[in-house]
């Protein structure tokens, strides 16, 4: 292929200044460790020692990791002798050893509760173990699953833990809390529950008792109609789904009490808790909020319209598996109304097929992540690996392998400072959304079909399918910005004063709108709030008054009370009710009143806004096909702006507009790219130098070769030399050692400046790069390639006349591993579950095609054009002639 010199301008717009005071706004905060990515940190077998730890810490430590969370599996084969026993005193050294040396590099460390998922062990007895509801002469019991921990470590090989009882979890809890008597509190973080997999768990010894507290009548009165498939024949439809209903939000109140169990254990000995609430049969919200961190999970992958972007069909786990921005935002929508700064989310996993994920792919689905409001990744992830262990390591069957094995793994370093960056900012401030969206869940409980009802990631249809998943749609495709809210969230929310309209939320964070979707079931606290807040001023929009209370206890004493308040609300002056299709909702006054709208989504952008003492710092992620280069009109006012580029780390002030209501921004994003933008309530004194902006000034120019290919580090051996008349990949051009080869290539060119070409700047264009790209000119380091669209500003390391250009590129593992699995190399050596695909078969990469490692380089100069004020808030455009 072929490079070329292409033709651009640089456009300079700017603001006027007037004098204030300095603001922090034009820098990056200093980082902390949460700021940074975290890793799951497999040990396999625990099989770990002091030197190795150190090693692999120190490596993390380089590649701007800010800590791991340590999750023991099932070991190698081969390495028994290796292998210690989970909560030994050994294994606690160990751990300690990992607490202080994290500590000494700046880490911090969680622990998983436990091994593989989820909570079990060898000392859980049958009768604390996982339940299932059966018939037994005619009234429900439990009957014992069976199911045990899965992925277990040695030492923990055991039956799963009853999650709906507090009593069988501080049975489990018991060896911990020995274990770790006399350990020093501050070398862990927090605790961590995995995903809720606690399968065909729909049964505990006090779910009678606590069911009829709760509704009032005997379960055993249903026994067989629960027990039936479906209830055939039993009861009419609406009786059964009302009776299940009472059974489902009997098990989520007794797993929330689970739930709480833990953190307030973990608490007892100074830590945190990290739990993913996703999976159980509870309302989603109320147990993220009980989290001191929640988390969710990005499973599968997304097919953003990004040109470039490579999702082929044989290396994803299919469409069924992308992940849902609607319910990623539940978990970061519990941490606002509670009040908890960090959101984490197991982040890439199974992004793409083994040894086929590169930093390209990654940034995309962080990027959609960041924007529901997601600020602390945790990537899925890494295993501890032995210095002994031969090439490829120890190895988790579901890890994007961010260790040192991966051929990528020093330019992964370049993907964790962007998320550093970009993560300094939305971990500061406090959260802007608008709209307060409350989620009714006992539209879910209420359905005749199944007896337990998982809310998982990996099937979605229960918030897609839904009025609420339909509106929720509508309003991000609108523009506006919102958080869900449950049903006890929603009663503990309040008027933020005597005379505020604003709704403050339990954790003291304050929202203009509370929004209503269509709703067969609404309790009757909770219609009776939402009358009482639209009663107090509170602006509230409600799709479509709700049919009935839900549930089977005490229904006419309920019904009666519910009627009454529905003709309460609908005399409301400040609810409108009525408008049924979600369009039409958006359409109501309301919202145009009440609720700030970010026009940048028109243009296919995501975007998250976070309220700051200055002003507003904004996230935004151009995710659609099509480039932005315009004016884009914020949703808030300022006074100041500038542009932060976490990909670069550059800082630039934005051209404003600040002759209207709201601000408008001029912002260029290609399709991929990702700004922040802080705005400030007033204008500021800081010198900072005006953004810079491009736009293109002439035809693109060919880099001709030769070109110069030499292999400088990777494996299994080092291909020789290559001179090529044209840039193409290695496994064209070389022979079979290239073709196996992964590691990094120095791609080298001389060429000659074009006579005359004077720019401001130039842009080298690197076209489609397999996977990365350090780029050296004239013996200056010039940047980073990694995400799309590959392309870095060279100007400042030009010179006129001769020029040498470098390109150290870096491949995927992918051609490394087919090799070894074509000459039956036995690298699959973990035991349990081995090593399957993303389909979760046996893995066999024999009969991969090549995966080409490429790059088509191509240069661009600008010529300086700009933007210049011709009054406050007014501008008009001066055109410069090109510099000779």
């Amino acid at each position: 292929m072929k490079t070329r010199l292409a033709l651009g301008c640089l456009v300079l717009l700017a603001s006027s200044l007037t004098a204030a005071a300095a603001a922090p706004l034009a820098a990056w905060p200093e980082p902390t460790r949460e700021n940074k990515p975290w890793a799951r940190w497999w040990w396999p077998g625990n099989a770990v020692d002091e030197p190795n730890l150190t090693r692999e810490l120190e490596s993390l430590a380089a590649a701007g990791f800010g800590g791991v969370e340590i999750t023991p599996i099932y070991g190698a084969r081969g390495s028994e002798s290796r292998y210690v026993d989970f909560l030994s005193p050994r294994w606690i050294q160990l751990v300690a050893h990992t607490g202080r040396e994290a500590q000494r590099l700046g880490l911090g460390v969680d622990m998983a509760t436990g091994t593989g998922w989820p909570f079990g062990g060898p000392w859980i007895q049958p009768a604390d173990g996982i339940q299932k509801a059966v018939l037994v002469d005619g009234k429900l019991a439990g009957a014992p699953t069976g199911m045990k921990v899965k992925r277990a470590a040695p030492g923990d090989e055991g039956l799963v833990v009853d999650p709906y009882s507090p009593a069988a979890l501080g049975r489990y809890l018991a060896p911990f809390g020995a274990a770790f008597e006399h350990f020093p509190r501050e070398l862990l973080r927090s605790q961590f529950h995995d995903s809720f997999e606690y399968y065909e768990s729909s049964w505990t010894s006090e779910l009678p008792r606590v069911f009829r507290e709760m509704h009032g009548y005997d379960v055993q009165e249903f026994a067989a109609a629960l027990t039936a498939k479906d209830g055939a024949g039993t009861l009419p439809p609406e009786t059964l789904a009302r009776i299940k209903a009472d059974y489902r939000t009997t098990l989520a109140k007794l797993h929330l009490d689970y739930v709480r169990t833990w953190r307030d254990w973990s608490h007892a000995r100074g830590w945190l808790i990290r739990n993913q609430a996703h999976g159980a049969p509870a309302n989603l919200l109320d147990l993220y909020a009980n989290a001191d961190i929640p988390e969710v999970e990005v499973f599968g992958s997304t097919p953003f319209a990004i040109p470039g972007l490579r999702r082929d069909l044989a290396d994803i786990r299919g469409d069924h598996s992308m992940p849902e921005s609607l319910i990623l935002r539940m978990a970061s929508s519990a941490a606002h109304v509670a009040g908890h700064p960090l959101t984490s989310c197991e982040t890439l996993t199974w992004l793409r097929e083994h040894w086929k994920e590169a930093p390209s792919m990654m940034k995309p689905e962080i990027d959609r992540t960041f924007a529901e409001g997601i600020n602390h990744l945790v990537y899925h992830g890494n295993a501890y690996s032995p210095a002994d262990a031969p090439w490829p390591g120890w190895l988790f069957y579901a890890s994007t392998e961010f260790n040192d094995r991966n051929p990528l793994w020093s330019d992964l370093a370049g993907l964790n400072a962007y998320v550093t960056r970009v993560q300094s900012i939305l971990q500061a401030g406090a959260p802007d959304n608008d709209i307060l969206v409350y989620w009714p869940a006992h539209d879910v409980w209420d359905n005749p079909k199944g007896l337990m009802k998982m809310l998982e990631v990996a099937d979605t249809r229960w918030m897609v399918d839904s009025p609420a998943g339909q509106l929720g749609r509508a309003l991000l495709a609108r523009g506006y910005g919102f958080d869900w809210i449950s049903d006890d969230q929603l009663a503990a929310t309040s008027t933020a004063g005597k005379k505020s309209r604003l709704l403050r939320t339990p954790g003291g964070n304050t929202y203009r709108l509370l929004v209503v979707p269509a709703a067969r079931r609404m309790p009757v606290e909770t219609l009776r709030q939402i009358a009482a807040l639209a009663a107090a001023g509170v602006p509230v929009v409600v799709q479509q008054l709700p049919e009935d209370v839900p549930g089977y206890g005490r229904l006419d004493e309920r019904r009666a009370a519910f009627k009454e308040l529905l003709a309460a609300l609908a005399r409301t002056p400040a609810a409108v009710v009525g408008r049924t299709a979600p369009e039409a909702l958006l359409a109501a006054p309301a919202f145009a009143r009440h609720a700030r709208r970010e026009a940048i989504v028109d243009d296919g952008a995501s975007f998250i806004r976070r309220r700051t003492d200055a002003g507003h710092d904004y996230f935004f992620a151009n995710l659609g096909a099509k480039p932005i280069d315009g004016w884009v009109t914020l949703g808030v006012s300022a006074a100041d702006a500038f542009i932060l580029d976490p990909l670069s780390g550059r800082i630039g002030r934005a051209a404003l507009k600040t002759d209207a209501p709201q601000a408008s921004v001029y912002l260029q994003l290609a399709s991929g790219e990702s700004l922040i933008v802080r705005t400030s309530d007033r204008p500021s004194a800081d010198a900072t130098p005006a953004w810079a902006y491009t736009a293109p000034a002439g035809a693109p120019v060919a880099l001709a070769g030769p070109w110069q290919i030499d292999f400088v580090r990777g494996g299994p051996a080092l291909p020789a030399p290559i001179s090529a008349a044209e840039l193409k990949s290695w496994t064209e051009l070389g022979d079979a050692e290239a073709r196996r080869f992964a590691g990094t290539a120095r791609y080298r060119l001389e060429f000659e400046l074009p006579a005359g070409a004077r720019a401001d700047d130039w842009m080298l264009e690197l076209g489609d790069v397999r996977e990365t790209a350090r780029v050296r000119l004239n013996g200056h380091d010039a940047g980073l390639a990694w995400s799309l669209p590959f392309r870095l500003r060279v100007g400042a390391f030009l010179q006129p006349g001769r020029n040498t250009l470098e390109l150290e590129v870096t491949n995927l593992a992918a051609n490394r591993i087919r090799d070894l699995d074509q000459r039956g190399v036995a690298w699959k050596i973990m035991r349990e579950i081995n090593y399957v695909d993303i389909r979760y078969k046996p893995f066999d990469a024999a009969k991969w095609d090549l995966t080409p490692p490429a790059c088509s380089a191509r240069c661009a100069w600008c010529r300086s054009r700009g933007w210049r004020p011709a009054s406050p808030g007014r501008f008009r455009r001066l055109i410069f002639s090109r510099a000779r």
